[in-house]
């Protein structure tokens, strides 16, 4: 492998432009080499190697601005790693000092109620055993306030168990959070050591192909001159610093046991490693997936009647599927995007501040997809062959719902425990926002919430349908009164306030961000948007209840054209919001990159502006519905068309999502991080230089962890000219191209 794509597969993104620009020096000497060639006359050696001599003047220059640059980083972040030291130090001294405090007050209580328990100690004290346990306990002087109003009512021994629970409740946070930080801060150390070897090895590759190119010796005196004894290279102080972290970790919370504390400690892998069994369960659940699509598109085609002549209820079926069908694709999509954003290098376990050793990865998130789709399809296969033969075929997308839920709910440490977990807490944040701080996971989890409020709508009809409307007997009964939340006014009230509930938590949560930050821009504006959100809902419920009343003369209602103005003006905003704020695209300094930013990451602009252009699009599909309005033949499909709508709305946060998190990637627009280390694969120091250089001349002498080369990042760069030098004796051949995007 080329070390330019090595280096580019293996850089922290924060970091990008700390790094040895091995690219750009790589451009300089092959554009030299072009230069160079009218002096190929053997009689103009003299020449050339004038003209050789002017380019090193330059180029060093360059290589001493390099170099300067990363030692001066370096030194940041170690003084940065040895403040961090300092402090984990101190927590771990005053933790141990907590625990013996605790250990003694727990033995001076034993002893204390061992001796009240003698009956001549108890004679006497004149002033009673409750004053000698309180004097015994005049040195924690915070808590005797406390403990004067508790022994009135409580038994001395009850309140000492309860301020031990207390207190060893509180040490077991202090010490899961402690363990957790030495665990982030090894990492962060690790990403230091590598972030040595990578530009010395950088420097080593440069300054050899410099020489080979003008065949001289000047790159290695140089490099030996300057880069072997340069401070970022020569300094063992991370190497002393990860010894003395793992030697604490493991005396500390490991009671000595090396094994284990590596365990914890242990830096997760340069690529997601994909398990051969959920690859195999993924392609068996695809596999069938092509056996019951079909099957269902006959069956549908097919069977229109019931052997009791009664025609199949479809449009219950419509309300009763489509939700679910739509949550499974929503979980299909977003393991893709998973897949797109590892492939191209957004780090979305960084910015969802999620376990980087234990997380799904986008195979899981697939094969979680494709098995619910099998039970949603094999779901639906039994609810059509029901109706065909008049046996309760409502019992199955209630039993689909309850699995989808008992699967979700299931306390056992199966079927990915830590990762339901983590979706359900963070959607009880969401919900009851706002009152909990505002993560970035909470927001981006409100956001794909508002691309549902069609599950949130099919909520009413899915409990008022199987409270009143099915009869289990017979099947097509009906129940003689219905709830006036099921008809009516009352009923388009409900299916309001439900379908605003995504947008109220999104509202909230911007409140709550203003709160914590008193910036009135952005977090205000953006509860603007959703408030947008609330109009547009309500209008459009008015405009639905008000309906029957202008049957004959549609245009004559009112409330159509206050709905269609809250929408344009909702549709508008958000797609602003959407392209400006959430994608950052239309900045000033895009540079090359038109109309978007100046640093981009996905390969190809083209998918940019389709981006762009499928967004406005599906902001303002809307109208459509304007003219199901005027259509009374097209009306009788407008539940279909509203299941439609729902599909546009969740491949349109599908694309949304790729470019939110790589703005959020780049530029942290949200500020819902303090930008920390991400973490590598640590690269040994063992290793000789010489031998990871020619592995890194193989075509697999080093596994990349993905196959396209990421985007250079850099915010500045050279302008190239197209040339191409072939070298006979070196593999890692210059390619100088114009950049085309």
């Amino acid at each position: 492998m080329k070390f330019a794509e090595h280096l580019s597969a293996h850089v922290t993104p924060e970091w990008n432009s700390q790094y040895i620009r091995y690219d750009e020096m790589k451009e300089l000497l092959a554009q030299a080499i072009v230069k160079a060639q009218p002096f190929v006359d053997e009689n103009d050696k003299l020449l050339r190697e004038q003209f050789f001599l002017r380019v090193d003047e330059h180029f060093f220059q360059y290589c001493e601005k390099e170099a300067t640059k990363i030692n001066t980083f370096f030194a940041e972040k170690l003084a940065e790693a040895s403040r961090r030291w300092e402090t984990l130090k101190y927590e771990v001294m005053q933790m141990e000092q907590a625990h013996r405090s605790t250990l003694h007050r727990s033995i001076v209580t034993s002893s204390g109620s061992a001796r009240s328990n003698d009956p001549n100690i108890g004679a006497t004290n004149t002033d009673g055993g409750t004053s000698t346990k309180l004097k015994r306990r005049s040195g924690h002087s915070e808590d005797d306030h406390l403990t004067v109003s508790l022994t009135r009512v409580l038994p001395e021994g009850l309140l000492e168990k309860t301020r031990e629970k207390h207190s060893q409740r509180v040490q077991y946070r202090k010490r899961t959070d402690l363990k957790l930080a030495f665990s982030e801060f090894y990492l962060m150390l690790v990403l230091l050591q590598n972030y040595q070897t990578l530009n010395f090895t950088g420097f080593r590759k440069i300054l050899k192909k410099h020489d080979k190119l003008f065949q001289t010796t000047r790159g290695e005196e140089w490099r030996k001159l300057h880069i072997d004894s340069a401070p970022y290279h020569i300094s063992q102080s991370v190497d002393q610093l990860i010894s003395d972290v793992e030697m604490v970790y493991t005396d500390t919370f490991e009671s000595g046991d090396r094994a284990r504390a590596m365990k914890r400690l242990r830096v997760p892998p340069l690529e997601e490693k994909q398990s051969p069994a959920v690859t195999f369960r993924v392609g068996i659940f695809v596999g069938m997936l092509c056996l019951l699509l079909p099957t269902v598109i006959v069956l549908s085609t097919h069977l229109h009647d019931s052997q009791s002549t009664k025609p199949l209820a479809w449009r219950q079926a419509l309300f009763l599927y489509r939700s679910t069908f739509l949550v499974v694709l929503h979980i299909v999509l977003v393991g893709i995007n998973v897949y797109g954003w590892s492939a191209s290098g957004v780090n979305h376990v960084l910015i969802f501040e999620i376990d980087p050793r234990n997380h799904l990865t986008y195979q899981q998130f697939l094969e979680i997809g494709t098995f619910l789709f099998v039970l949603w399809f094999l779901s639906f296969t039994g609810f059509i062959l029901s109706s065909y033969y008049d046996f309760h075929p409502f019992v199955h997308p209630l039993g689909f719902v309850t699995l989808i839920l008992l699967l979700l709910f299931n306390p056992t440490p199966t079927l990915y425990h830590h990762a339901r977990f983590w979706f359900l807490k963070t959607l009880y944040r969401v919900i009851c926002a706002p009152f909990y701080r505002v993560g970035f996971a909470d927001f981006w989890l409100g956001d794909q919430l508002t691309s549902l409020e069609l599950i949130f709508f099919d909520i009413e009809y899915f409990f008022c349908f199987y409270i009143y409307d099915v009869g289990w007997w017979p099947v097509y009964s009906l129940s003689p009164t219905r709830s006036a939340l099921c008809n009516g006014w009352l009923q388009i009230v409900l299916q309001t306030i439900l379908m605003i509930l995504p947008s109220w938590f999104r509202f909230a949560q911007c409140l709550r961000r203003y709160r914590d930050t008193k910036q009135k821009f952005p977090h205000l504006a953006n509860a603007g948007k959703y408030a947008t959100g609330f109009l547009v809902i309500s209008t459009n419920s008015v405009r639905r209840a008000t309906t029957i009343h202008f049957l004959n003369d549609p245009t004559a209602n009112p409330f159509l054209y206050v709905w269609i103005i809250a929408s344009f003006i909702g549709a508008t905003y958000k797609l602003i919001w959407d392209l400006k704020m959430d994608w950052g695209f239309f900045d000033a300094n895009d540079n090359e990159n038109k109309f978007l930013r100046e640093q981009i990451v996905y390969p190809s602009k083209f998918y940019y502006y389709a981006g762009i252009i499928q967004d406005v699009t599906f902001r303002y599909i809307w109208i459509i519905n304007v003219f199901m309005h005027f259509r009374t033949r097209s009306a009788e499909y407008a539940d279909v068309i509203g299941f439609i709508f729902g599909l546009i709305e969740v491949f349109r946060r599908f694309i949304w999502n790729y470019f939110r998190l790589e703005n959020e990637h780049l530029n942290n627009c949200g500020e819902f991080r303090a930008v920390r280390d991400i973490s590598i694969a640590p690269i040994s120091m063992r290793v000789d230089h010489g031998t990871l250089e020619d592995m890194m001349d193989k075509e697999n002498g080093v596994h990349n962890r993905r196959n396209a080369k990421r985007h250079d990042l850099t915010k500045e760069k050279i302008k190239r000219k197209t040339l191409t030098t072939n070298e006979t004796t070196d593999n890692d051949t210059a390619h100088v191209n114009t950049p085309s995007q």
